[in-house]
């Protein structure tokens, strides 16, 4: 895993569907800026490359895209999003958060049947490591009952209930085998207790890298 050598700090949010990664990331960026931080907003997939755009159409498909495709895609999208939007950023020092990052291809595409630490193991060869992963761990019957009544847009086929019980278990994985980068915080807590652990976790991992 390459190291994120630069002045800026790289932060990822993940968890399964429903846990607040969007709503936190976002909340988080503004708040830094409020503190006079330099700090950007930044989603996978993305939302400019080829890869992303296939991959965000094939959210709401009706059949999902068959894994190896789906793998493939994320792996060419992440190359854009790092080379394109990361490393630039942090070269200018900024604070970049990103909405998933590979950890999510691990959960998701593993949870589909590929084996998970290849999945890793491929997207360590071409991603830039982050300084910190807020792991939003969230039961999976709450992440769908926020979803039923959140999104008018409906349920994405990422987002069956079986599924996002095999994804979790591979995040609980992950969280196991990187300890000191991935940090669980316990989604069900109110929005603003959660804030104030994010950005308490945010400012150690800034001090500790000075």
């Amino acid at each position: 895993m390459s190291d994120a050598s630069s002045p800026g700090l790289f932060i990822c949010f993940e968890g399964i569907d429903g846990s607040g990664k969007t709503t936190h990331s976002k909340l988080i960026v503004e708040r830094l800026r409020t503190l006079g931080y330099d700090a950007v907003y930044t989603t996978e997939p993305t939302r400019w490359s080829e890869p992303g755009k296939k991959l965000r159409d094939s959210f709401f498909a009706p059949t999902r895209l068959p894994v190896k495709d789906e793998f493939r895609l994320f792996l060419e999208d992440r190359i854009y999003h790092v080379k394109s939007e990361v490393i630039p950023l942090l070269k200018a020092g900024k604070i970049v958060v990103t909405d998933r990052y590979y950890f999510s291809s691990v959960a998701y595409q593993g949870a589909r049947g590929l084996d998970w630490q290849y999945i890793l193991e491929e997207n360590e060869k071409i991603a830039i490591a982050p300084h910190l992963v807020i792991f939003l761990d969230l039961p999976v019957d709450v992440a769908l009952e926020r979803i039923s009544s959140e999104r008018t847009e409906g349920v994405n086929t990422f987002e069956k209930e079986e599924s996002l019980k095999k994804v979790k278990s591979i995040y609980l994985l992950l969280a196991e085998r990187f300890p000191k980068l991935i940090i669980k915080l316990d989604a069900t807590k109110e929005i603003s207790e959660i804030q104030k652990d994010v950005l308490k976790l945010i400012t150690q991992v800034q001090n500790n890298k000075q």
